[in-house]
């Protein structure tokens, strides 16, 4: 449990630092808005559409993708052998070549970061951006 909030925090830090500082009080904001939205009493669809509607600022989620995508490419290309990257830029051509597949990765992102928040174990991730972004 040590290890996740750990990793929280170095994720949330890495968030607030590629944040841009004029856009810090959107982060910190979002991330108040994801909490909200996570503690409220709504449906789980209901939940699910304020997520992605409270997340549709750009100046919010770029930072937040730009370290979802770090830690992906490290944990699936970086620590991984020569067969699985193999396979994997099969896959990523695959995709480009049939034209929508880079709209659909950004589409993925965009809306699976904000629904990591509020079904997922990102509670933590949004206390420590807050933290962080009060901090600063």
């Amino acid at each position: 449990m040590e290890a996740k909030q750990d990793k929280a925090r170095e994720i949330g830090m890495a968030i607030v630092i590629a944040t841009k500082p004029n856009e810090l009080d959107a982060l910190r904001l979002w991330a108040q808005a994801m909490l909200d939205i996570r503690s409220s009493n709504t449906s789980a669809i209901s939940k699910a559409k304020a997520a992605i509607l409270a997340s549709t600022d750009r100046k919010v989620l770029a930072p937040v993708l730009q370290v979802a995508w770090q830690e992906l490419k490290r944990v699936g290309w970086t620590e991984r052998g020569l067969p699985a990257r193999m396979a994997m830029g099969a896959a990523v051509g695959a995709l480009t070549l049939s034209g929508q597949g880079a709209g659909i990765a950004a589409l993925g992102g965009a809306i699976g970061v904000p629904l990591f928040v509020v079904f997922g174990a990102g509670g933590a991730l949004a206390g420590v951006i807050i933290d962080e972004t009060r901090r600063k």
